[in-house]
């Protein structure tokens, strides 16, 4: 089930859930069960530091780790455990022989500090056409994420109750 809007209908109206989304990501790829996209099936995510968390609440309101390891990071246990979100991370999506690199601020679903598939071929024309492909293709992944399997979820409040209560559970279970 997917949410009838165009990409920037979607991003626009539920800009607000991209904690919530980043958050989700962040637990599916270190379970290592996300959705795979239908246009991209094989597409492999990492994610890494830095990571920064936020809570509404409480007394420590920001936890930031850093390094490729981050996400695997004792801390993220805690952050979870905490009700903290995840706010901001650098992602790694890797299908077939392309990767991107990049930043995603899910509090304003920026995309940052993008690094595109290098393109090998010779002509500067057919070079930046390439990396103009790799971009809207990068766009295109994260929206279809977003919209198609994030949103239908979270939009569906016995689902995202149930969702969130496991993450809750697992971090509890892991502390």
């Amino acid at each position: 089930m997917s949410v009838e809007l165009s990409p920037m209908e979607a991003f626009q109206k539920y800009a607000a859930l991209g904690p919530d989304f980043l958050t989700w990501l962040l637990v599916r790829v270190l379970e290592d069960d996300y959705p795979k996209p239908r246009s991209e099936p094989g597409l492999k995510i990492d994610i890494q530091g830095p990571l920064l968390f936020i809570s509404e609440d409480g007394e420590a309101r920001k936890v930031t780790l850093a390094g490729d390891e981050a996400a695997s990071a004792p801390e993220v246990t805690s952050a979870l455990r905490q009700g903290k979100k995840l706010t901001r991370a650098k992602l790694i999506f890797t299908a077939q022989e392309d990767t991107w690199a990049f930043t995603l601020d899910a509090q304003f679903f920026d995309l940052k500090s993008i690094k595109l598939p290098v393109p090998t071929v010779p002509d500067l024309n057919q070079y930046l056409q390439m990396r103009i492909e790799a971009t809207m293709r990068l766009y295109s992944l994260v929206e279809e994420m977003f919209t198609d399997l994030f949103l239908p979820l979270r939009l569906d409040p016995e689902a995202w109750k149930e969702e969130a209560k496991s993450w809750i559970q697992k971090a509890k279970s892991q502390g």
